[in-house]
């Protein structure tokens, strides 16, 4: 169904489809192709179906009608569709609100929706705890997730929301006030135990409940979907909002990722919303479901009149496309570090004297700064281009200042090597090895310096070269009393 078959008359255009007919450019040719790739029969569509109809809902509702009424038509006699989906009453509503005549469609689909309904709500734990649990892994919406007998929220959530969805389609319909009271019955079971019993105000999160143990918070994507629980409180929203804006939507079931897009339709779950619209399925997805995944995440705003209405356009469209911003002025930003990376080399490799004399203006200021290891950076590349030994001694200070003991000790016994009798080259190995825990060697260096006769040149080195090998005695002394 290319974009120029909706061209024409808005009278003779399919409900729907209006906002389809008002993209333009790349956004157009995108949702043509979309529309190209979505199954329109229900066997092509097979156990994707669901999230199929909520994508042609956006895009078409009469092939929308047409589908769901293929899904009606494969409940059996216990009212179990396939497949299986605790959504139909809640797309029933929504269909219909897309239809010319919605009671018309409502009187032909309500007998069927009654039988579904109470097929949906057999899902109960056998061993009578009155928990709804899923019967397979295979009907799970998170089958990883899924255990015998495992109480997970994301069932109660969908199933609170089809009883909340049956009951107002029931309004007007006498004929349906039992089932629609034991839809209102099992809605009110259900909320309770998830407000009450399964809802940890101290961990803010929901639990989950594994056969023979007690609830553990469900960390799990399981625990996002009461999000879109019509009974949610706005603590629950508080909590788990920040954790659906980081959770990894690729890791989740292709079916799970449309069914939560669909759900949060209708939601004031803007921001969710937005981190979900960004995101790209993976390359390996069936063409229906990226089909599917494109319709409802350009038509998203066709819905949601009632929630944007309040919110600016630019305020919109930066909460949509921030984070792809965010990643070019990060690109951008690393492209500039590359680039004064290599001006910075190539001005260190063709330093000249002069530019030795602004190398060490620049270290000495730096080292004022405390920016020792800026100053390192500087004398290091001195030391290549004039005065080594000056400059190697400098480099030492600095990763002294920096806490690289070991480094500033390997550098004085090579200045050493050279000078021996370099008086403050001596004291300060004596400290860098007295900051690597070797005292007795640290105590012997100081004194031997301060013992020799060449040290009566330098009487203050000298008095703090014999004051520190007297305190490390004493420490020595004492580390020996220690039991």
């Amino acid at each position: 169904m290319r974009m120029d078959a909706m061209a024409g008359d808005a009278v003779q255009r399919p409900r729907g489809q209006a906002w389809l007919s008002a993209l333009r450019g790349r956004a157009a040719r995108v949702a043509a192709d979309a529309l190209d790739d979505l199954p329109a029969t229900a066997a092509a569509a097979g156990p994707d179906l669901p999230a199929i109809i909520a994508a042609w809902i956006l895009a078409d509702p009469e092939t929308a009608a047409d589908l769901f009424m293929a899904w009606l038509e494969t409940a059996d006699a216990a009212g179990h569709l396939s497949p299986a989906c605790p959504v139909v009453c809640q797309w029933a509503e929504r269909v219909a609100e897309a239809q010319p005549d919605p009671e018309k469609f409502l009187v032909g689909i309500l007998p069927v929706l009654a039988k579904c309904l109470a097929g949906e709500f057999e899902r109960y734990d056998a061993r009578g705890t009155g928990l709804p649990v899923w019967s397979t892994a295979d009907e799970a919406l998170f089958p990883k997730e899924f255990s015998p007998g495992r109480f997970t929220v994301d069932l109660a959530v969908l199933l609170s929301n089809e009883a909340a969805a049956f009951r107002r389609l029931a309004v007007g319909h006498p004929d349906y006030a039992r089932i629609a009271e034991m839809a209102e019955d099992e809605q009110q079971e259900l909320d309770d135990w998830l407000r009450n019993n399964f809802w940890d105000e101290s961990a803010a999160t929901f639990l989950r409940c594994d056969a023979g143990a007690e609830g553990v918070p469900d960390d799990s994507p399981c625990g996002l979907l009461p999000l879109v629980w019509e009974d949610r409180t706005a603590a629950m929203v508080e909590a788990l909002r920040p954790r659906a804006a980081q959770a990894d939507y690729s890791s989740w079931p292709g079916r799970a990722r449309l069914l939560f897009l669909a759900l949060l339709l209708r939601t004031p779950h803007n921001t969710v919303l937005a981190q979900m619209r960004r995101f790209r399925l993976p390359p390996d997805a069936a063409p229906a479901d990226r089909a599917a995944w494109t319709v409802l995440a350009t038509g998203a705003d066709a819905t949601r009149g009632p929630f944007l209405k309040d919110i600016p356009r630019p305020v919109r469209w930066l909460d949509r496309h921030g984070r792809s911003m965010a990643r070019a002025l990060l690109a951008a930003a690393a492209v500039l570090v590359l680039v004064l990376l290599a001006r910075a080399a190539c001005l260190r490799d063709n330093a000249s004297g002069g530019g030795v004399a602004e190398l060490e203006w620049r270290a000495r200021l730096a080292c004022a700064e405390a920016r020792h290891d800026r100053a390192a950076a500087m004398y290091r590349q001195a030391a290549r281009h004039g005065n080594a030994f000056y400059f190697r001694y400098k480099l030492a200070g600095e990763w002294m200042h920096l806490g690289h003991w070991a480094e500033a000790e390997a550098a004085y016994r090579a200045l050493l090597a050279e000078k021996p009798d370099t008086p403050n080259a001596r004291v300060n190995l004596a400290l860098a090895v007295f900051r690597q825990g070797r005292l007795a060697e640290a105590r012997d260096l100081y004194r031997e310096f301060a013992g020799e006769e060449a040290a009566a040149a330098y009487p203050e080195l000298a008095a703090r070269a014999r004051l520190a090998a007297t305190l490390i005695d004493r420490q020595l002394e004492l580390d020996q009393s220690m039991p």
